[in-house]
């Protein structure tokens, strides 16, 4: 025993205090306060022995800083530079509660920041599905249907004949005998969902919205499907054609070509 840890000895029996009086009003293991009243400084945890120090000391009614000044004194520098303590360190240690309310709100933190994560990638998921078609397997053998049975067909339904929105006559005209590009654009009057094949690339299908439109282009025809009971616009090469799709009836391979211009 050195004469620092006498002294403090000395000091808390002067004052009848005992050792499990100083651990209650510190809640340090009276290990630790009995090895710093023998000067056994190594058995405690060395992070901590100058926090340990200052509480024992405050405990017995002591000037803490006098105290760690004395234990500096008689302390080499390499025990100095091991034993230093911050006051956090100090607050942490002696207040346990407030370590396991820390790690509660840091775990609350990551929960959060673990559902927001998750939430954005299903959104991002969902605005994926929405807006972009998917490549589906080629569908072999394709059964053609005549643009001109759709159309037949839906104007049966309708009794009030479908005209153009612009004057194709002239346009008809100006058409050379064979077109090497066809432009189609789709717009959905309804949600459906489509699956066209241009010329005889993979086919490619998607859910369209109501509002929206997609532009293909072929060299020599498309295949159009339409089915969830929708009804879809078709413009090609800038001319618009009768609207397939009927509420509760899926039409499927659709032929939409060169032809259907000349024809108009």
């Amino acid at each position: 025993m050195n004469s620092f840890s006498e002294e403090l000895r000395n000091t808390r029996e002067a004052k009848n205090i005992t050792i499990a009086d100083i651990a209650k009003h510190t809640r340090i293991s009276n290990k630790y306060l009995q090895a710093i009243e023998q000067g056994t400084f190594d058995v405690l945890p060395q992070t901590y022995v100058r926090a340990f120090i200052k509480a024992y000391a405050e405990a017995i009614g002591l000037n803490a800083a006098e105290v760690l000044h004395k234990y500096d004194i008689q302390s080499t520098p390499e025990q100095k530079q091991e034993t230093a303590a911050s006051t956090d360190d100090i607050r942490l240690y002696l207040k346990p509660e407030k370590v396991d309310k820390e790690l509660k709100e840091n775990r609350r933190s990551r929960v959060q920041i673990f559902t927001i994560t998750a939430l954005f990638i299903v959104a991002a998921a969902v605005f994926y599905f929405l807006n972009y078609f998917e490549t589906l397997p080629p569908l072999n053998p394709v059964k053609e249907t005549s643009f001109q049975e759709v159309v037949k067909s839906q104007e049966q339904l309708q009794p009030t004949a479908i005209r153009d929105s612009i004057d194709t006559a002239a346009v008809v005209n100006i058409l050379p005998p064979t077109i090497d590009s066809l432009v189609l654009r789709i717009v959905s009057s309804d949600s459906v969902w489509i699956t066209i094949i241009r010329d005889s690339l993979p086919p490619r299908s998607g859910y369209m919205l109501s509002g929206r439109y997609r532009t293909y282009v072929a060299k020599k025809h498309f295949y159009v499907s339409v089915s969830d009971g929708g009804v879809v616009k078709l413009i090609l090469n800038g001319i618009e054609l009768p609207s397939i799709g009927e509420r509760g009836k899926r039409i499927r391979n659709v032929k939409i070509s060169a032809e259907n211009i000349l024809k108009k």
